[in-house]
């Protein structure tokens, strides 16, 4: 087991995980959960066009991520359960520290209509036909 990690971290599939090392910044916040209160292991993910980091909230709901100097795309996940939060893109220079807060909140749910909204006209045209030509036809029985 250990012989597999040292063969990952070699390779460089562990590596786009964190940035510790060489010129870049830091991104941090909070994780706001929907009762406003801290939210904690929420997956934060820093992508770029080549890289991709990743950060996890504590148990305050703050989180911290050192990447290298670019263009980087903020999401947030949470594992297992299914909340959605804000994304943003931030830019990263030399030195400089970001924040950004995410808040999480329920997924919003649409309903799906019984049949497409643009055929009610046609639907309440042809009832209102329908009515007219049973009110001719009750009509012509009295005269």
């Amino acid at each position: 087991m250990l012989l597999v990690i040292i063969a990952l971290i070699l390779t460089g599939s562990l590596a786009s995980a964190q940035y510790y090392g060489g010129p870049g910044g830091q991104i941090s916040g909070f994780v706001y959960g929907t009762n406003g209160g801290g939210y904690d292991w929420a997956e934060i993910t820093a992508n770029s066009n080549n890289q991709t980091f990743h950060a996890f909230s504590g148990m305050s709901g703050f989180y911290l991520i050192r990447v290298p100097p670019g263009v980087y795309k903020l999401s947030i996940s949470t594992p297992g359960l299914n909340l959605v939060g804000n994304s943003t893109t931030v830019t990263v220079t030399d030195n400089s520290s970001l924040t950004v807060n995410f808040h999480l909140q329920q997924p919003s749910i649409i309903p799906t209509p019984e049949f497409p909204t643009n055929l009610t006209p046609l639907i309440l045209v042809l009832a209102f036909a329908g009515a007219i030509a049973v009110l001719k036809k009750s009509t012509k029985r009295f005269k």
